[in-house]
């Protein structure tokens, strides 16, 4: 799998919707460097529809990601069902051309991997603890018994008696 595996040459449909699906492995996140997961299992599929000047992305992802949970280490899965509509415009305006939804009518191919990913990053749920996986289990964290003896530092019990 490389990055030219997600690029969609819309300038080749003309006013037509056209389907387009990947099959996201661990390979998929092993392309972004830092990533922020390493294993998933995802079928993706977009919906594209081209009109004269807009680009129409529905992103569709049902699958699993793999990541450890945050409070005992263990492996946990989490569950990925997602939607997402982008649209594009298309415009020869150069000052337009700096804003995030807009592309050159001379752009021939747009890479849908950083859409992919975000939504994915997104779809995740804000804590990665085992309760939030789908096994839906408790963390198995042992916690010792520990004494707690309250040592007096003599200087500070001094200092208390200023205080009366």
């Amino acid at each position: 799998m490389k990055l030219s595996d997600f690029d969609i040459e819309f300038i080749k449909f003309k006013n037509e919707k056209d389907t387009f699906t990947f099959k996201l492995n661990d390979t998929f996140f092993q392309l972004k460097e830092n990533s922020l997961y390493d294993r998933c299992d995802i079928d993706a599929k977009i919906d594209c529809l081209k009109n004269d000047n807009t680009l129409v992305l529905d992103y569709t992802l049902i699958g699993t990601v793999f990541s450890s949970c945050e409070r005992c280490l263990s492996e946990i899965k989490l569950l990925l069902d997602s939607t997402r509509n982008e649209v594009l415009k298309l415009t020869s305006n150069e000052d337009l051309l700096q804003e995030e939804n807009y592309l050159s009518v001379n752009n021939q191919v747009y890479s849908t991997y950083d859409s992919l990913y975000e939504e994915i990053c997104l779809s995740m749920p804000t804590r990665l603890i085992c309760e939030n996986s789908l096994t839906n289990k408790q963390c198995e964290i042992d916690h010792s018994e520990t004494a707690d003896e309250d040592v007096v530092d003599e200087r500070w019990s001094e200092l208390k008696k200023l205080i009366k």
